[in-house]
C-alpha cells in the first residue's frame, strides 16, 4: 500500500495547484448538455472518496459491505457546480491525503478481506487499486476538456 499512498499524495499536491490556475469560468464549463464540469468532476471524486472510505474501513472490520450510488444523482443533489471552488479543491484534497493514510494501516489480512463492488465480489486491495484507477481516469477527463488557457 506504500505505492499506492505514495501516488495519490503525489495527485493531493498536483491536482489542488492544477485545479486553482483554471478560472471559474473554465471550471464550470459543460463541454456539452448533461457533461460534468470540472467542478463536478471533482466533486464526483469526493463522492468517490467518501464512498471508497466506507468500503474500506467496513472491510477491514471484517464486514461485506455492498455500497452503491448514483454518481448523477449524488452530483446533482450536492450541486457541485455552484459550489466554492476552493471548498470543492479543499475536500477532496483532504480526503484523498486521510485515504492515503487510511491504506497504510491496513495488514495484509485486511487486503484479503471482499466486499461487493460492481456487482461482484473483490478483495479491498482491488478495490483500493481500482479507486486510483478510477481518480485517474476522471483526472485524464479533467484534462481533456476544452479550455482558453490550459494550464500545464
Amino acid at each position: 500500500m506504500q505505492n499506492f499512498s505514495t501516488n495519490l499524495l503525489k495527485h493531493c499536491r498536483v491536482v489542488p495547484r492544477r485545479f486553482r490556475a483554471f478560472s471559474e469560468e473554465d471550471l464550470s464549463h459543460r463541454s456539452a448538455p448533461g457533461k460534468w464540469s470540472r467542478k463536478e468532476i471533482i466533486g464526483h471524486l469526493i463522492d468517490s472518496a467518501a464512498n471508497n472510505h466506507q468500503r474500506w474501513v467496513r472491510a477491514m472490520r471484517g464486514e461485506q459491505p455492498k455500497i452503491v450510488y448514483e454518481q448523477n444523482d449524488f452530483v446533482r443533489l450536492q450541486n457541485y457546480q455552484n459550489a466554492d471552488s476552493k471548498s470543492v479543491i479543499g475536500l477532496w484534497e483532504n480526503y484523498n491525503r486521510h485515504l492515503a493514510h487510511l491504506a497504510l494501516q491496513m495488514s495484509e489480512a485486511d487486503l484479503g478481506q471482499t466486499l461487493e463492488m460492481y456487482g461482484r465480489e473483490v478483495t479491498l486491495k482491488f478495490c483500493v487499486e481500482d479507486y486510483l484507477r478510477h481518480l485517474e481516469h476522471h483526472l485524464r477527463q479533467f484534462d481533456g476538456l476544452p479550455t482558453a488557457a490550459f494550464p500545464m
